[in-house]
């Protein structure tokens, strides 16, 4: 885009009957095909949208009669094949693509309430869920599309708003409506542990809930935005698996 170009809307995407919540563009949608987005909303209905020859996108599927409440996050796997869904009602579901059609291949159990986030490990092994019940579970991708919970984390007080993977290594970080910043890190056994947490008091972190968080792409910056109306850019170049105490690791 050239320097000064002002944006302008290139397509008007209609069919949701209530908010939407989240979109995600499918990463791998396969050689020559098509750019393919995943939309959510408070229809209980995950939309798939793809460009057309013609340049005009379209929405394909429809996928519904799954989630019994608002779908409020979607998440594509690395290879673009499984698309996971978070609902309100305390479920998630997984989704095969062969890139023509979708077949609901599991349905992840075992949160109290609304799941906030979903998210998937840079690997495409591991999945991670979050929810108001204040938990985030972290799932095992088995073969034969099978999931396997192999690790609860407690910790957060409130809410947990979302969740998001380093994009290069296996480290977890989540935020929530507690204002507290958490990062979680596995021990090689399957056992996982928060190895910081972020909060005003000891790291510089925020004063009100943390909405949201996003690395990028190289993974050596993490920023994340929150209800007292700041975003904070996080130094996240060193060792993140390592339990961290006390000051030193303040925003950038």
């Amino acid at each position: 885009m050239d320097v000064g170009a002002e944006l302008r809307e290139a397509h008007r995407l209609t069919g949701h009957a209530d908010r939407v919540w989240a979109l995600a563009w499918n990463p791998a949608p396969g050689p020559g095909s098509s750019p393919v987005l995943a939309s959510c909303s408070g229809d209980k209905t995950v939309r798939i949208w793809k460009r057309a020859p013609d340049g005009a996108w379209q929405c394909s599927d429809v996928l519904e009669d799954t989630h019994n409440r608002t779908v409020r996050s979607c998440a594509w796997s690395p290879n673009g094949k499984l698309l996971a869904t978070a609902s309100f009602d305390a479920t998630t579901a997984v989704w095969e693509y062969n890139g023509a059609d979708f077949e609901c291949v599991a349905t992840l159990e075992g949160h109290d309430n609304e799941v906030k986030s979903v998210s998937w490990s840079p690997s495409g092994s591991l999945l991670a869920t979050c929810s108001r019940d204040k938990m985030v579970w972290i799932w095992e991708v088995l073969p034969g599309n099978e999931f396997e919970c192999v690790s609860v984390l407690p910790g957060h007080t409130q809410d947990v708003k979302m969740v998001q993977w380093h994009p290069i290594l296996d480290i977890l970080v989540s935020v929530s409506y507690d204002n507290s910043i958490r990062v979680w890190a596995g021990d090689g056994d399957d056992e996982w542990h928060c190895v910081q947490t972020l909060t005003e008091a000891n790291n510089c972190g925020h004063s009100s809930t943390v909405w949201a968080l996003s690395f990028n792409l190289k993974g050596d910056r993490m920023v994340t935005c929150s209800d007292d109306q700041t975003l904070k850019i996080w130094d996240t170049s060193a060792d993140l698996s390592q339990p961290k105490t006390g000051e030193g690791h303040d925003s950038w």
